[in-house]
C-alpha cells in the first residue's frame, strides 16, 4: 500500500510539473487561432498523402507563378471600380487561388509530366511540402488581407505569417527543402 501512496505522489508532482511548464510557454495564441493551425497543418499532411511529391511540386510552382503575377498585374489600376473598397479584398484571394488551380492544371498536363508520375517513396518528403505548401498559401492570402482584419489575429500568428521576413521564409524554405532532398527519392526507371 505505501508503493502505491508514493506513486500517486508522484503522479500529481509529475502532473503539476507539466501544467508549469506548460503555463511557462506563452506564444498569446488564441485558442481558435491554435486549433485553425493544427487544422492546417492536418490538411498539408493530407495534402501530401493524397497528391505525393510530384504533384505538390507543381502546386507550390503553381504558387509562386500565381504569386509573381499577383504583384505584376496591379488588378487595383486594371479594375478601379472593383477594389474601391478594401471589403474587396476576397476577390483578390479567389483570383489567386484560381491562378494556382489554373497553373497546376496546364503544369500538370504538359512540361511536368514526368515529374507526376515518377513513383516516390518518399512520404515525409511529400507531408512536408504539403504543410510547406498549405503556410506559402495563408503567407500569401494574410498579404491580401485588409489591415483592419488583421488585427482580429494576435501577434504570433502575426510574426509567423504575415511579415515580409516569414513570407520569405515560406517562399524559400520549400525551394531549399527541394534542393536538399531532391535526389532522396527512390530512383526508379521511366
Amino acid at each position: 500500500m505505501p508503493l502505491l501512496f508514493y506513486v500517486k505522489i508522484d503522479l500529481r508532482y509529475n502532473k503539476m510539473r507539466m501544467n508549469n511548464l506548460l503555463a511557462s510557454v506563452n506564444l498569446n495564441i488564441a485558442s481558435w487561432e491554435l486549433i485553425l493551425m493544427l487544422f492546417l497543418v492536418g490538411a498539408g499532411v493530407l495534402l501530401g498523402l493524397a497528391l505525393g511529391k510530384g504533384r505538390i511540386f507543381v502546386l507550390l510552382l503553381g504558387g509562386y507563378i500565381s504569386f509573381a503575377l499577383m504583384n505584376v498585374f496591379s488588378f487595383k489600376k486594371i479594375f478601379p471600380d472593383l477594389f474601391e473598397k478594401e471589403e474587396n479584398f476576397m476577390v483578390l484571394i479567389v483570383v489567386f487561388v484560381v491562378l494556382v488551380g489554373l497553373i497546376y492544371f496546364i503544369l500538370s498536363r504538359s512540361i511536368l509530366k514526368s515529374a507526376i508520375k515518377r513513383k516516390t517513396k518518399s512520404i515525409i518528403q511529400s507531408l512536408f511540402l504539403g504543410i510547406f505548401f498549405i503556410g506559402m498559401l495563408i503567407s500569401i492570402i494574410f498579404s491580401f488581407l485588409p489591415k483592419d482584419l488583421l488585427t482580429a489575429f494576435s501577434l504570433s500568428v502575426k510574426n509567423i505569417f504575415n511579415t515580409p521576413t516569414a513570407r520569405l521564409l515560406w517562399l524559400v524554405i520549400p525551394l531549399i527543402f527541394i534542393g536538399i532532398f531532391k535526389g532522396s527519392g527512390s530512383k526508379s526507371k521511366d
